[in-house]
């Protein structure tokens, strides 16, 4: 009977600490540089959802691995939901189709919380390029020597340029830096001709003349930058590579934490000036259940693992 009745207190005591989440600040950690896409909608949304969860939210950039490096740090953190983490599609669905091993399981090791968005990659170039077709691009490549930056190995933005160098057949070199912010800067600068950002991340340069914008990778035109056409209009059938972000954290995460974050997520994702920040910046708004979100990692670990293997790209 004693035994029973201390199963009980203790029983009570977990629930109570659970339902009194948050009660100090939450860390979210960043795998990519400041300036980058996941770096931007994260400091656009803390500030909202700390007052719907009335703690600080601390943003910590954590760059290296093409994500991997803020995810080790996160699992090496308790499943209390004071550590998470805004993941992207490549934590979970590209770097396990490159890498022969990571340092867990890119499903199985995560509690899916809430998916933020999506966007798509963007081809942007130096001030000075001047082609308008992928054949006129071929043409340059063969004449000079040509580059592309990207945020690093394994980057979308590095999966979308191997993607644009064998769909065109083109000598183009590949430069990773060390986050988005410097890839872009090298082609501000003139010192990378190219390269594959995500929309959010560079519509204020484009607006700003600083860049040139190229060409969508998506299907569709995007509101953000009504007069970019897509890859598949200049010439590449089927080009179609986006990515997306949302919050994780370790695996075992109590659900009540769980459903508490994903209904503030979404309560800050329906505010209409959050909305709007968004969609100028170029991101596609899309709310999911755990459950559901849960599925669509799944699903897009099958797909891009399928994508990256079928085309043969590796780590440089």
């Amino acid at each position: 009977m004693m035994f029973r009745i201390l199963g009980l207190v203790a029983s009570l005591f977990i629930c109570s600490a659970q339902s009194a989440w948050p009660e100090k600040p939450i860390k979210v950690l960043i795998g990519y540089a400041p300036g980058g896409s996941t770096d931007v909608v994260g400091r656009l949304i803390a500030p909202h959802l700390q007052q719907k969860l009335g703690q600080p939210i601390v943003i910590e950039n954590k760059p290296g691995g093409a994500g991997d490096f803020a995810a080790e740090m996160m699992l090496q953190q308790p499943a209390d939901g004071y550590t998470l983490m805004l993941t992207t599609v490549a934590v979970h669905a590209i770097n396990p189709g490159l890498y022969k091993s990571q340092k867990f399981h890119p499903i199985a090791d995560f509690t899916p919380v809430a998916l933020v968005c999506s966007y798509p990659m963007i081809l942007i170039g130096s001030p000075q390029t001047t082609f308008k077709t992928m054949a006129e691009l071929k043409d340059l490549a063969a004449k000079q020597p040509t580059f592309y930056s990207s945020s690093g190995v394994g980057s979308p933005g590095h999966l979308s340029g191997e993607l644009l160098v064998r769909g065109i057949n083109a000598n183009i070199t590949h430069v990773p830096y060390k986050g988005g912010s410097p890839s872009v800067l090298a082609v501000m600068s003139g010192e990378a001709q190219l390269n594959f950002a995500t929309l959010p991340a560079v519509t204020p340069q484009i607006r700003g003349n600083k860049v040139r914008a190229i060409g969508l990778a998506s299907k569709e035109r995007n509101p953000a930058v009504p007069d970019v056409p897509t890859m598949i209009e200049l010439g590449l059938p089927e080009f179609d590579v986006g990515t997306w972000t949302g919050f994780v954290g370790p695996k075992g995460l109590p659900q009540e934490v769980v459903t508490k974050l994903n209904a503030a997520v979404a309560a800050v994702l329906a505010d209409p000036v959050v909305r709007q920040r968004l969609v100028d910046e170029g991101a596609e708004i899309r709310t999911m259940s755990p459950a559901d979100f849960g599925a669509f990692m799944r699903a897009e670990n099958v797909r891009w693992v399928k994508v990256v293997r079928d085309a043969g790209i590796t780590p440089q």
